[in-house]
């Protein structure tokens, strides 16, 4: 005879009030103890071929559920959980999904303030009643008698903000966290047939307080809702431990393993472990009785594989409850990889090895999905962060879907594993005392956030791939956090635990085992390093290089500082995708909407676009400076006349030999010898001179550039890491002219009244569209517009209008013009305009300024084309935009592109496609026919279908005019684009333009 458990028993709050409502200390109701993510499978052979959603113990409830949606909780329907209510009638919605991606409410997006606040006036741990929309849930699902007669369970993996279940009519239970999972036992509810399941979402709730990131405002059940079944006596629980000997060699794998009888039914039966190497070849087995509801095993293992990023080595460990009889009744599966993470010798080590965290901080999205990601969503990030030599990821700043910690244990990812805990609103920054901060040192919320961490921790201690717990983001200090620091280390000893709160409140120190800081500059950065001493922390910086808009500037020199300092163990980008979601206008034009764009007030505009990656997958530009900056290997010159490099293996554990070295020399960009190096032979953190047999240059006399290209790739042809050298040759020859154009048929033609080149024709064909004028702005950058400085230095932008010509003299050869710009403190600008024997014409220009100006966005000259003219090729940097601090990526070659294609659609128009240390470019169309320009010896680049003008005032880039020309900048120099933060910080200041001296470069124009 089974004893089912019984029902749960509702009590009202004390207080008068729900509970979600100014109970911070009612958090759940009948809500299981956490557990490790497992489902069961049938056999061993079912759970090494079979997705957890297929085993035959699993029932999804995702799909379709009727909905209904209300404003406030005073307007929901209060008896729509009973069985006799008819729900036939209601919406349709899609589980798993926010339901503001299907109709109903309104995304919101706000950094850091509370998204109520212009709805009602509150002050915490009251939630929002006046406007706090609740959306109602409800689906059936058949039972057979088989799946009644032993436990049943309903797991919720994610529903945000909080809710309440009913099976059949009667209340089941009741969750907060909205990133951690919800399991409530259904046997004592469930019958033979239909069973009704009702859900009541709040948007938010009192613990909503606690869930202020800097994130899309989203509600629903947004991640994966499923039963599943066990046999009476189950495996609820268990931990799998690596401990590794002092030499990291073998290592004890401890495995813990918790096991639950609800219905009290005798069991006589085993617990068997098995340990599967990558080839499924068995390593240990063995089993236990099941006799106590604590199991213990523990065996020696020799010189297993280890797991790190660089070789996630994993084994399967496969946990099976066995009956009396022989008969498996359920079996678990688990990846183990043995590694040991500890703070020795005052760094942070993996295997023993000073770790570098190369990393990004990531937020579940989708631009058309939000938070409710996909398996092939998880799968495509994780990828792509491999190929762009990412190798950690914080969890910014919840605990993630489930399937993210597998694909990190599989690919190789170090995790910071991060609470979801952020109360940005409730505090500010130079505060000194606790004053109202949440949770601070506040009792009421002391279990709430324990809790949490509790979830999070048994959900997800299995996972190899978890170097560090964090404990939220953002909430300042408090003895709160000292507590969550003290669970930690008392329940898993094994990891560090991270929080950067400690900094704004130092009297909370103790709360974390690292030292961690955000937007801090290099200098800064390194100041640490240079001021530490023997009882320092390992420094992190968990948020650097604001990614937003066109951004990333300057990142080289953080990461030499990581390579430069052992103390200084790396960071984590802000952060790795746009937070914009897919959206049609009127007229079917689609586009990325951020902040505002739904009408919700308060919102932070496009602050939620600093992704590495846009919202839609598609990679930006800036990835290949992270992805050049994080590479492992450095390749230095010994000898280069005579083909000799050192490469230096900065991986910690990883020979270079499965790799192929790749090198091709290129005389003005185009390749004239390459070759292979197909056997790298180059340990770990060791160095290795290799010779490379190209020809020597450095007897060339013509003036030719030659470079060397290497690089290192994968037997998938991947390239992981690369350099570039400038081969060595003799002085240039620059007093002889060794090309000669037939340029007979081109004319130029100059304007008497402006000054200004206002015509270039090949034979009858007119090339210019405006004349080619002296420039000073760019359209400003997030980062431009966080610094303030477009308002700033908007007087280069203001006195353009206003040039005046004060000087022009012309011979047969020369214009020589001179402009004042009045509103400049009468800088002058020296333009010569000199046309050669070769038909070119050399452009000389010399700016003056004659008084202290603020710093200059560009220096340089502007002209329009003709649409037509849209084909683009250039001997330089590429492929991508580069600035003068975002260049370590860029290789020097011949490109080709088209104009439109170097428009780059951040999600606000604003400056984009720049080209440093460019020998060449020329613009033409379809024919060949257009215009040459080439540094004396270099200059900057810009070619774009829109103006300055026209791409400040839009807000998306569907709002930019249909363009009928090619905007071409020339310029001697542009300010680099900065990118600590978006905020505050400006360029730093060897990438800044000064408007107190002088400036002069030339270039040549000609057709072809």
């Amino acid at each position: 005879m089974t004893k089912k458990p019984q029902k749960f028993v509702y009590s009202k709050p004390a207080n008068g009030y729900p509970e979600w409502n100014n109970n911070p200390e009612i958090f759940q109701l009948n809500r299981r103890k956490p557990a490790t993510t497992s489902i069961p499978f049938a056999s061993i052979e079912e759970a090494k071929q079979t997705p957890f959603e297929e085993s035959r113990f699993v029932r999804s409830l995702n799909g379709e559920w009727a909905f209904k949606w209300v404003e406030n909780p005073a307007e929901r329907q209060t008896d729509f959980y009973k069985s006799e209510i008819d729900t036939t009638n209601w919406d349709r919605i899609t589980v798993p999904a926010h339901w503001q991606f299907q109709g109903y409410d309104y995304p919101q997006y706000t950094n850091t303030t509370y998204p109520w606040v212009e709805q009602q006036e509150l002050k915490a741990p009251f939630a929002p009643t006046n406007y706090n929309p609740v959306g109602q849930y409800v689906t059936a699902f058949e039972l057979e008698e088989d799946w009644l007669d032993k436990p049943l369970f309903l797991h919720f993996a994610g529903v945000e903000a909080a809710f309440y279940v009913w099976v059949n009519g009667e209340l089941v239970g009741y969750s907060e966290d909205s990133f951690t999972a919800a399991e409530f036992d259904l046997s004592p509810y469930v019958k033979p047939g239909e069973n009704k399941l009702a859900v009541e979402v709040y948007r938010w709730a009192d613990a909503s307080w606690l869930e202020d990131q800097d994130f899309w405002r989203l509600s629903g059940i947004f991640r994966d809702v499923y039963l599943y079944q066990t046999p009476y006596l189950h495996i609820r629980d268990f931990h799998t431990q690596t401990l590794l000997d002092d030499a990291y060699q073998n290592a004890e794998l401890k495995v813990t393993v918790e096991t639950e009888n609800l219905f009290d039914v005798p069991f006589s039966g085993m617990i068997e472990i098995q340990l599967h190497d990558e080839n499924d070849q068995p390593v240990y087995q063995t089993k236990q009785p099941a006799n106590e509801p604590i199991i213990e095993f523990s065996e020696t293992i020799t010189n297993p594989k280890k797991w790190s990023a660089e070789e996630p080595n994993l084994y399967t460990l496969y946990l099976s409850v066995i009956s009396d009889t022989g008969e498996t009744l359920e079996v678990h599966r688990s990846q183990v990889g043995f590694r040991k993470f500890e703070l020795k010798d005052g760094l942070m080590k993996i295997n023993g090895e000073r770790i570098l965290f190369k990393g990004v901080n990531r937020h579940e999205w989708d631009a058309k999905r939000g938070r409710a990601v996909t398996k092939e969503d998880m799968e495509k990030d994780v990828k792509l962060m491999k190929q762009f030599n990412v190798n950690a990821v914080r969890t910014s700043h919840y605990p993630n879907h489930p399937y993210w910690y597998e694909l990190c244990d599989r690919y190789g990812l170090y995790v910071i594993d991060e609470m979801n805990l952020e109360t940005h609103g409730s505090w500010y920054y130079g505060q000194k005392e606790l004053e109202e901060t949440v949770p601070g040192s506040r009792p009421e919320w002391t279990e709430n956030i324990l809790d949490r961490a509790a979830s999070m921790y048994e959900r997800d201690k299995n996972h190899p791939s978890i170097l560090i717990w964090s404990l939220g983001n953002e909430s300042f200090g408090g003895d709160n956090f000292l507590k969550l620091y003290d669970y930690f280390k008392t329940v898993d000893p094994s990891r560090l635990v991270h929080y950067e709160g400690v900094f704004h409140y130092r009297l909370s120190e103790a709360a974390s085992d690292i030292e961690s800081t955000m937007y801090i500059p290099p200098k800064e950065v390194e100041a640490y390093a240079l001021n530490a001493t023997e009882n320092s922390k390992p420094y992190l910086i968990c948020e650097f290089s604001h990614a937003m808009g066109n951004s990333l500037g300057n990142f080289y020199q953080y990461t030499e500082l990581f390579d430069k300092y052992p103390i200084l163990q790396g960071g984590f980008i802000w952060d790795w995708k746009d937070q914009a979601i897919h959206r049609e206008t009127e007229d079917g034009r689609t586009y990325l909407a951020y902040g505002g764009d739904f009408g919700e007030s308060p919102n932070d505009g496009n602050f939620s676009g600093n992704g590495l990656v846009f919202a839609d997958g598609q990679i930006t530009p800036k990835i290949y400076e992270m992805k050049k900056c994080y590479q492992n290997v450095a390749f230095e010159p010994t000898d280069l006349v005579n083909g000799q490099l050192t490469l230096k293996n900065k991986n910690l554990f990883a020979n270079l030999s499965a790799y192929t070295l790749q090198w091709k020399v290129e005389k003005n960009g185009e390749m004239v010898e390459e070759g292979t190096v197909a056997t790298l032979d180059i340990a770990p953190q060791s160095t290795k001179t290799i010779k490379l047999p190209y020809v020597k240059y450095e007897n060339e006399t013509s003036g030719d550039e030659y470079h060397l290209t290497v690089s290192l790739h994968t037997k998938e042809h991947h390239e992981v890491a690369y350099e570039q050298f400038q081969l060595p040759t003799s002085k240039r020859n620059d007093t002889h002219e060794t090309i000669v154009l037939a340029t007979g048929d081109t004319t130029f033609t100059f304007d008497a009244n402006t000054g200004l080149l206002s015509s270039v024709k090949k034979e009858q064909t007119e090339l210019l569209q405006s004349a080619l004028e002296p420039n000073f702005w760019r359209a400003s950058t997030d980062n431009d517009k966080g610094s303030k400085f477009d308002k700033r230095s908007a007087i280069w932008r203001d006195a353009q209008a206003n040039r005046e010509l004060t000087a022009l003299h012309v011979t047969e050869t020369d214009v020589q013009t001179t402009f004042v710009y009045p509103e400049l403190g009468n800088l002058k600008l020296a333009i010569t305009y000199s046309v050669t024997d070769y038909g070119q014409l050399t452009i000389h220009y010399t700016l003056m300024p004659q008084k202290p100006l603020p710093d200059i966005p560009e220096i340089g000259m502007r002209v329009s084309l003709d649409k037509a003219f849209d084909q683009l090729k250039w001997f330089g940097k590429g492929p991508f935009e580069t600035y003068i601090d975002k260049q370590t990526a860029a290789k020097v070659g011949v490109y080709t592109s088209t104009v439109d294609e170097q428009f780059v659609s951040y999600l606000k128009p604003q400056e984009t496609g720049n080209h440093i240390d460019t020998r060449w470019v020329e613009l033409t169309d379809t024919t060949g026919t257009g215009l040459k320009v080439s540094g004396q010896p270099l200059v900057e680049f810009n070619a774009l279908p829109y103006s300055y003008e026209e791409m400040e005032p839009a807000e998306y880039a569907y709002q930019l005019p249909e363009s009928n020309r090619t905007v071409l900048r020339i310029n001697h120099l542009q300010m680099g684009i900065g990118g600590n933060d978006s905020w505050s910080q400006d360029t730093l200041p060897e990438f800044r333009l000064p408007g107190t001296h002088g400036y002069s470069y030339s270039f040549k124009i000609e057709t072809i």
